[in-house]
């Protein structure tokens, strides 16, 4: 039988590897007969959902475009009038003078005069240091004076004498010219004592601090013996009979306002009067902004420093505007409006400000003639169609 051969002869084994070797070469093309047709449906199954996806955007807008063409939508005409501007701004209280005081020179702490809360005078001592060295430095500065002044004393009787025995020609006359140098150097050795005597008195009186003005003492040490050093700030004091408020102004509102312009800072349930005392003509770099300064008066004291508060200024002279409805600013943005032109959606920047009643006040960027759309979409762009309702 064929399939007993000798295992030395070849032929036999050949006839049965063959059919495997076939068959190892038909699994391979169809993997990858599996492989193209799976790639093959996926892309058919992208492009379907792509398809899908523009047809239903498609769609959607063209429902848009039936919708905006089937509601007509109001539109408003700017109405001319005058209005006086007022600013808005923001800000908080800062006293009108703040101050931390500190000893210039170090020592012990032997007196503490103010609590936090105390109401100071201009002048009023508010520490003291120990001072027994400094008094006695002082003391000991008032007896070189003393020995200097005796010193010149002596020189200048002895000078009197020497020029008494010139004139006689008793003496040469080089003894005269070192008499009067001898004055000459008790001089100089006084004047010297009488500045180490003025400086130690300068010193003795830096062992204590007085107020630098009237306020409110915020800040205090609470007990005595401690070693303070020289520059450190111990007490604090700030002034509250007015307060400064700090702000900014954009550029289109600089020139309507100048130094004494009224200002109204609201504080809590009161509304307190006030005024601009500074205006920098120059804007910030970094903001595009020009500061301004606003004194705020608290004459019976029932304001309190550092509080936020709102303040509004009143600019000079009445200005010619436009006056629309608060529903007419673009739903998002600050400065824009949409204008209807031949029946196209167009978004306009225009310059406008809040008026007390919440409507718009428009100084520039719109005519009289423009057609303004009321509540428009927050979605609607350049050029879409728009049905007026007339």
């Amino acid at each position: 039988m064929q399939g007993t051969s000798d295992p030395h002869h070849g032929s036999p084994s050949v006839e049965l590897a063959a059919p495997r070797a076939r068959g190892g070469r038909v699994g391979v093309w169809l993997v990858v007969a599996a492989a193209v047709a799976l790639g093959l449906g996926l892309s058919v199954r992208v492009k379907q959902a792509l398809t899908k996806r523009e047809r239903v955007a498609a769609e959607r807008a063209e429902t848009q475009a039936r919708s905006s063409e089937a509601a007509p939508q109001k539109v408003v005409q700017p109405v001319p009038t005058t209005w006086v501007p007022r600013i808005d701004l923001t800000g908080t209280l800062k006293p009108w003078r703040d101050a931390a005081v500190g000893f210039e020179t170090s020592g012990r702490l032997v007196r503490i005069a103010v609590s936090a809360g105390d109401r100071v005078v201009a002048g009023q001592e508010l520490a003291v240091l120990d001072a027994s060295r400094a008094a006695a430095q002082v003391g000991q500065a008032e007896s070189q004076v003393a020995a200097a002044q005796a010193n010149l004393a002596l020189a200048q009787d002895n000078e009197r004498r020497t020029q008494s025995l010139a004139l006689a020609k008793s003496i040469p006359d080089a003894q005269v010219e070192q008499a009067r140098q001898q004055v000459a150097l008790a001089k100089a050795q006084l004047e010297g004592a009488m500045a180490s005597a003025k400086l130690a008195k300068t010193g003795a009186l830096l062992m204590s601090i007085s107020a630098p003005f009237s306020g409110i003492v915020t800040k205090a040490p609470t007990g005595i013996g401690s070693v303070v050093n020289a520059g450190v700030p111990l007490v604090s004091l700030e002034d509250t009979s007015r307060f400064r408020l700090s702000a900014s102004l954009g550029e289109d509102d600089v020139p309507r306002v100048s130094v004494g312009s009224e200002v109204s800072v609201v504080y809590r349930d009161r509304v307190v009067r006030a005024s601009v005392i500074a205006l920098v003509p120059s804007l910030d770099q970094a903001t595009r902004r020009a500061p301004v300064e606003i004194e705020v008066p608290n004459p019976k004291g029932e304001l309190l420093a550092w509080s936020f508060v709102r303040a509004q200024i009143v600019g000079g002279g009445q200005v010619k505007g436009f006056r629309l409805p608060a529903a007419a600013r673009r739903p998002g943005s600050q400065d824009e409006v949409v204008v209807v032109r031949q029946g196209k959606a167009a978004i306009t920047k225009a310059a406008f400000a809040v008026d007390t009643d919440g409507s718009l006040v428009v100084e520039r960027g719109l005519s009289e003639a423009d057609d303004v759309l009321v509540s428009p979409n927050p979605d609607i762009a350049d050029g879409d169609a728009v049905t007026v309702a007339r």
